[in-house]
């Protein structure tokens, strides 16, 4: 008995179950690739292990499998089945624990029932043992009230910042409930346990967002840096600076996906804790246009003929980049080299955002560019501001009768190759207006519609 994994003739991944006298295949959408097997595979030896308990159940897994009519058939005929309990301790153990003796961060998130990326998966695990399991640890599930979690608010504040409060109480403990619930153990009604007029959350969403960039010096002593002192990352560093990337976007980047010619670089995946997953959001599938400096480093450094599935950016010793790793090893020595005040690599995303309104880029394109909300651009960075001089230019540009776009504007260009559900934006010429002095064309992308 257990579950293997094999390629159907179509190339696609597939699990192969043998439980309780029967056996059965259950398709997947992954394509064999060693990323996808990896990932199935993992799968199926936490199936095998249930298989193996006894605790294997054949709906929660494969809800719409080939023999999902024989077990709803034979569960209907059984009577409803009523809830089971179980301690908070107890679920935690099979739900968001190491098995014995791994080292293998990706088992525990795997024993999580609603799909999650891996890295939030290991924080609200971290966060529940942590912060929950000590003070409830032997307390059924179903018996947590909303005065427990109303204490629990209260006992947390005194330590952690509200936004972690509300991480571990609203997020990773609710989805906890949520996971049991579906597996047929018995919680409390999850509307009167999160009652928002005693239990409020203690921040807004995004209220914790911290914009700390880095000055226009900094960065270009930072990427200077880099040049004399650890040059293989050059690429990788300027990359971030001048795209206003995600680390784990930047880090996902495939040979395939860069355009040098087209000066465009396809975002289509993120990359955490050595695995491969979806964007962010779904606006985070973008086209990035790049710069022409960051064009010519790319060029110079990297490699002339790559395979199509290559990383972009890797190791000296050519593995992919740990964004863990790169921090420790490589960001933080170099800002102590140039001391300068420490600040997270995440923050060269701030930077880019940042300089691109300072120089009059219009919002709306920034965050297309940067696969982001324009709502999130105009609450953390600053509304879009001009200045009475140009003002007067962009009335005397109308009143003019000039009809060409707007530097940062998309073009009416039918040949382009870019198509509507990738949303790119268009590269910008120069400003011919006041205040660009001493700024390049590239660099600058121009003055565009400074007023909503």
């Amino acid at each position: 008995m257990g579950c293997s994994v094999r390629a159907n003739r179509h190339g696609y991944l597939c699990f192969r179950l043998y439980f309780d006298g029967l056996e059965s295949h259950e398709g997947t959408a992954l394509k064999d690739t060693p990323e996808s097997r990896l990932k199935v595979e993992r799968r199926a030896q936490t199936i095998s292990d249930e298989i193996e308990a006894g605790t294997f159940e054949y709906l929660r897994w494969f809800p719409d499998g080939n023999l999902a009519v024989r077990f709803r058939t034979k569960a209907a005929d059984s009577g409803p089945t009523p809830a089971r309990v179980i301690t908070v301790r107890g679920f935690f153990d099979r739900w968001g624990s190491d098995p014995a003796g791994s080292d293998d961060q990706s088992k525990a998130a795997e024993k999580q029932i609603r799909p999650v990326s891996m890295k939030w998966s290991l924080n609200r695990a971290s966060y529940l043992k942590t912060h929950v399991v000590p003070v409830f640890g032997e307390k059924r599930l179903d018996e947590l009230t909303l005065g427990d979690l109303v204490w629990l608010q209260q006992r947390l504040r005194r330590g952690l910042a509200p936004s972690t409060v509300d991480r571990v109480i609203h997020s990773a403990l609710r989805g906890f409930l949520r996971d049991a619930a579906m597996i047929g153990y018995a919680i409390p009604d999850l509307r009167t346990l999160y009652d928002g007029r005693m239990l409020p959350r203690l921040t807004r969403p995004g209220e914790d967002v911290e914009v700390d960039p880095f000055s226009e010096t900094e960065r270009d002593r930072i990427v200077e840096g880099f040049r004399k002192h650890r040059p293989h990352y050059l690429p990788f560093v300027v990359f971030r600076f001048w795209t206003g990337t995600r680390p784990s976007e930047a880090v996902a980047l495939r040979h395939g996906q860069l355009d040098l010619a087209g000066r465009r670089a396809r975002i289509r995946a993120s990359r955490v804790l050595g695995q491969d997953g979806q964007t962010k959001t779904g606006r985070s599938k973008r086209v990035v246009v790049l710069h022409a400096p960051v064009v010519r480093i790319l060029r110079d450094r990297l490699p002339t003929h790559p395979a199509h599935d290559d990383f972009v950016f890797t190791t000296p010793s050519g593995a992919p980049i740990d964004q863990a790793n790169f921090y420790a090893r490589e960001w933080v020595p170099m800002l102590r080299r140039l001391k300068m005040r420490p600040r997270p690599f995440y923050n060269t995303r701030h930077t880019y955002i940042s300089y691109m309104l300072a120089i009059g880029a219009r919002p709306l394109w920034v965050a297309r560019q940067t696969g982001t909300s324009l709502a999130m651009i105009e609450e953390h960075y600053g509304d879009a501001r001009c200045s009475s001089g140009e003002l007067d230019a962009l009335i005397s540009d109308a009143k003019r009768g000039r009809t060409r776009n707007l530097p940062g504007t998309f073009d009416d260009d039918p040949t382009n190759d870019v198509t509507d559900d990738e949303e790119s934006p268009d590269e910008s010429g120069p400003s011919e207006r006041a205040g660009d002095r001493g700024r390049t064309g590239d660099v600058q992308l121009g003055k565009l519609a400074f007023c909503h």
